[in-house]
């Protein structure tokens, strides 16, 4: 045999899978791009733009993304994409919408669909991978690089066009060989939350390429008008996809889901005509970054937590929508995406925790949050009727219906506090707002004395002791339960009989008398000799604890009460809460610098990144990994902790006080847009100094006071001064003209 046979046979041996690859690819020919551009591809549609195009870039590892070069098979602590109304977290078989709901009264949960995305790409070639969630754009990137070749697969759910979860494969193959890709993606079938009998899955009639899906939930909550149905419009995803030689591509797999079957394609039209003009991502960066121009908090000297701080303020503000949306359920301690979480049930834990840093920087988004209670209110109203008391009492967990679904019978029957947040939550908003269109118009007055005259109609009177206390309850220590008198419950129970007679001077009209008269006799328990405050009647010192609970008196409550108690609160707490859930140690970091005790404060400010997890600062409810992720509960908490911890800002009825100090390991601190009576202002603090900028107009001019002075606050003006104390107010009487109560009371048992 002569030399030249042989080496024919060995090149075919060597060359035979790529000679397949071109036999089997449809782009196998010449390129159908010139070296300067890329084609747009969805289904038949193609667009030829200018490359380079800087969509093919994967993002860079900054504060603001996260990166590693694996993924987890552990999809607890995947990254999460979501913008309020859909949402999924990355690589999983399922995604949740807001709002539907699948289940029977107490077995109600988020109801799981079909994630009919891409999951899994393989390559015909050795590539170096890398996977990362970009908070600043929102969105999930995965890339693969090789020589002469790259592949980057960027998912969003979209900012703008909420309906749709964006799917974009950018292909850019520079060798002489065609680039094969295997894919693995989600089926449109249906799940265990959806009639199998009414589902079902067909192709468009005007277009191959894109499938249609139909599904309705077995079981309603408890009103025949829940949400039910629902629509998912895709693109069909290939198994295999062929890059020709020299080509660049970009791909588009777009995601459509709404109730409305209508809003669904058209949705999906919108989205693909925007993707074949080369817009429909630009469009979605650029609203998230107004979102981050609008609001955020940075620090510098310290990237940890700078990137801790921006993935904890992506992760809430992806299960939220833009602003106020009529059907807007709510925030669930596992966000969207999480839907089996806490079933997706609505909790104490919106109000408390992950309200407060939003509607300080973002308004608009906050008042979607207070809206949510809005909804149900009338139901809150018959749960009250139905047990024995006037007014509106609402439930512990909530899902559609705003009635009751806490499925264990002991939070349901006991844990009442939370109507007490409400009405907390409510108070901030209209310090923060003085939205009297809310209070008249939207029912947020209604909201507010139908809370009190709860609380009023469940009190009672002890004759003996002439105070009213407050029998049968749970109290955010979910350990004890049918206890009497919680501390806190208590307390958040005599600011919400307060708060109509606040409202009552901004609207100028009178409430009953007898919510003064039960507030100011609200007995609040105090132990007088070891001067603390007992969690309840009959606690016993040394009992151990689940969270932060009398703490929360002083803060977020702000109680007045003198240091030494304060700090005895925040001393014998701790030492009986030994596995609190993320957010309970933000709480004592603020009491901390409460006190001035910064060493304390910043010992427990970093105890609560251990409930964080690698590589993609995903918050776990406990410390070893257990209980809810992605746990958004504890990243309010924390956020707290640097806004109204190392920020110092307190809420009051006519002004916000703020008082800078740098958190730990960093050489400076800034809040972005903070939201006040329709204008927005910058802090930012270093070691010594702080400035404030007025970034927007208020309603009325604004005035700061530092220093033992006065300055008028002018939009873009820069003013400096010495850290210390000091306050923001307009240049306006704010506080009504009928002087409420105090509205913080200190403790009358002192």
């Amino acid at each position: 045999m002569t030399l030249f046979p042989i080496l024919g046979i060995v090149f075919l041996l060597c060359f035979s899978d790529r000679l397949a690859i071109c036999a089997n690819c449809p782009y196998s020919g010449n390129p159908t791009t010139s070296l300067n551009e890329i084609t747009l591809i969805h289904g038949a549609k193609t667009r030829n733009i200018p490359f380079p195009d800087g969509r093919l870039l994967a993002p860079a590892p900054d504060i603001t993304v996260l990166s590693n070069d694996t993924l987890t098979n552990d999809t607890r602590i995947l990254p999460t994409i979501g913008n309020g109304h859909i949402a999924t977290v990355v690589k999983s078989d399922t995604m949740c919408m807001n709002g539907l709901y699948n289940g029977y009264a107490i077995k109600t949960h988020r109801a799981l669909l079909p994630s009919i995305m891409i999951k899994s790409i393989t390559i015909n070639g050795s590539a170096k991978s890398n996977y990362s969630i970009d908070f600043k754009n929102g969105m999930f990137v995965e890339s693969h690089s090789g020589q002469n070749f790259s592949v980057t697969m960027k998912m969003y759910a979209h900012r703008s066009l909420p309906q749709l979860i964006v799917t974009e494969l950018l292909m850019l193959n520079e060798q002489h060989l065609p680039l094969q890709l295997s894919i693995s993606s989600g089926k449109a079938t249906v799940t265990d939350d959806l009639d199998q009998n009414l589902s079902g899955s067909r192709s468009s009639p005007s277009d191959n390429n894109t499938g249609i899906f139909f599904g309705r939930i077995k079981e309603f909550e408890y009103s025949w008008n829940e949400t039910r149905n629902v629509t998912m419009v895709y693109s069909r995803i290939p198994s295999n996809i062929c890059v020709a030689p020299y080509q660049k591509m970009a791909r588009l797999f777009l995601l459509s889901v709404d109730s409305n079957p209508q809003v669904a394609k058209e949705q999906f039209t919108e989205g693909v005509t925007l993707f074949i003009n080369n817009t429909l991502e630009n469009q979605h960066i650029q609203t998230w970054q107004s979102i981050w121009n609008n609001g955020r908090i940075d620090v510098v000297g310290n990237d940890n937590l700078a990137k801790l701080i921006c993935s904890s303020l992506y992760y809430i503000l992806s299960s939220l929508p833009l602003s106020e949306k009529p059907g807007f359920i709510g925030l669930s301690p596992g966000g969207l995406a999480h839907g089996l979480m806490y079933n997706g049930h609505v909790f104490w834990d919106q109000e408390t925790w992950m309200y407060p840093p939003i509607q300080l920087l973002h308004s608009d988004i906050g008042k979607a949050i207070i809206k949510t209670r809005i909804r149900t209110l009338d139901n809150a109203k018959h749960q009250a009727m139905m047990r024995g008391f006037r007014g509106a009492m609402y439930p512990w967990e909530s899902a559609f219906s705003g009635y009751d679904v806490t499925p264990v019978p002991p939070y349901f029957q006991f844990e009442k506090h939370i109507t007490g947040d409400i009405s907390f939550a409510a108070r901030q908003y209209i310090y923060l707002t003085r939205d009297t269109h809310f209070l008249i118009h939207e029912r947020g007055n209604e909201m507010i004395r139908d809370i009190a005259e709860f609380w009023e109609s469940r009190a009672v009177f002890n004759k003996r002791t002439s105070v009213y206390e407050i029998y049968n309850v749970m109290p955010p220590d979910e350990y004890h339960h049918q206890i009497n008198n919680s501390a806190y419950t208590n307390l958040v129970a005599q600011l919400s009989l307060r708060l109509p007679e606040f409202i009552d001077g901004l609207l100028g009209q009178y409430s009953k008398p007898l919510y003064k008269e039960v507030a100011d006799n609200m007995y609040i328990p105090f132990d007088k000799s070891r001067r603390y405050h007992p969690e309840f009647d009959g606690y016993q010192q040394g009992e151990k604890v689940k969270q932060a609970d009398v703490i929360l008196m002083g803060f977020p409550l702000m109680m007045a009460m003198p240091g030494d108690v304060r700090r005895n609160d925040l001393l014998i707490y701790e030492n009986v809460t030994p596995a609190g859930p993320a957010m309970t140690w933000g709480m004592f970091a603020i009491g901390y610098l409460e006190l001035n005790d910064t060493t304390e404060a910043a010992r427990l400010f970093r105890k609560q990144e251990e409930n964080v997890a690698a590589p993609f600062n995903v918050w776990t409810e406990n410390a070893d990994g257990t209980g809810a992720v992605n746990f958004i509960t504890g990243m309010g908490g924390f956020l707290q902790s640097l806004l109204f911890g190392y920020g110092g800002i307190r809420l009051h009825p006519d002004r916000i006080d703020f008082h800078g100090r740098l958190p730990p390991s960093t050489t400076s601190f800034k809040i972005t847009g903070l939201d006040y009576l329709g204008g927005s202002i910058d802090l930012s603090f270093t070691n010594d100094k702080t400035n404030v900028t007025l970034t927007k107009m208020a309603k009325h001019p604004m005035k700061l006071k530092c220093e033992g002075k006065t300055v008028r606050l002018e939009v873009g003006k820069n003013i400096e001064f010495t850290t210390s104390p000091a306050s923001l107010e307009p240049d306006f009487p704010l506080l009504p003209t009928k002087k409420p109560a105090s509205t913080i009371p200190s403790n009358k048992f002192l």
